[in-house]
């Protein structure tokens, strides 16, 4: 029950978090092409503010088809950005049982440590007592170096399975972010060699 609770909870985060990125990629990209353009001294031709409304109907035409490019291309990274949360998602949910598996196991350690020290506790005749923690001294000390070996263990692993995870996240979104930039770039460009190529058929001979 609280899994599904968890994959519910982190599936919403994920929608979330997918159409605010989404959106600070439509509203920065103009800017960072005008920062590459002035640092770089490469001319890039993008439409950094929205086209001049065209009346001609085959102008409307090269719109139409620039603008369901950016729709198809802002869809293809919206899902394919949310596979990489979903993907992140799930492998953090595997990460989280894993630590609740290594918890209970050093859990279990623990309360037969404590078992015995109480055990110990409990008798009133002091030879009695300091019999009791010499006999179980030796089967505390292995309970103590188990504890503290599976303790050290899962931590280095956890910690290290969790860098891949966000590792992996980075790199997925990343590529998809590129996919995306290159369909918009390819949209534009035919977009403007729709223009040129209607300028060319209306200029009269």
């Amino acid at each position: 029950m609280c899994a599904v609770q968890v994959r519910s909870q982190l599936s919403w985060e994920t929608k979330c978090r997918r159409w605010q990125l989404l959106l600070s990629v439509l509203i920065l990209l103009p800017l960072a092409l005008q920062r590459v353009d002035v640092a770089c001294g490469i001319e890039i031709d993008w439409p950094l503010v929205a086209p001049t409304a065209w009346p001609d109907a085959t102008i409307d035409e090269c719109h139409d088809d620039y603008l369901l490019a950016s729709v198809n291309a802002s869809s293809v990274f919206a899902l394919s950005y949310e596979l990489c949360e979903l993907t992140a998602n799930e492998t953090k949910i595997d990460l989280d049982i894993n630590e609740q598996v290594e918890r209970a196991q050093i859990e279990m350690g623990r309360n037969a440590l404590c078992g015995n020290m109480e055990l110990c506790s409990a008798l009133d005749d002091d030879l009695e007592y300091l019999a009791c923690i010499r006999d179980s001294g030796s089967r505390n000390l292995q309970l103590i170096t188990e504890i503290n070996h599976n303790a050290t263990s899962a931590h280095t692993r956890l910690r290290e399975d969790y860098n891949v995870a966000q590792q992996t996240m980075v790199l997925c979104t990343l590529e998809a972010q590129v996919v995306y930039v290159n369909s918009m770039r390819e949209a534009h460009e035919e977009l403007q060699q729709c223009r040129i190529e209607l300028a060319e058929h209306q200029t009269p001979n």
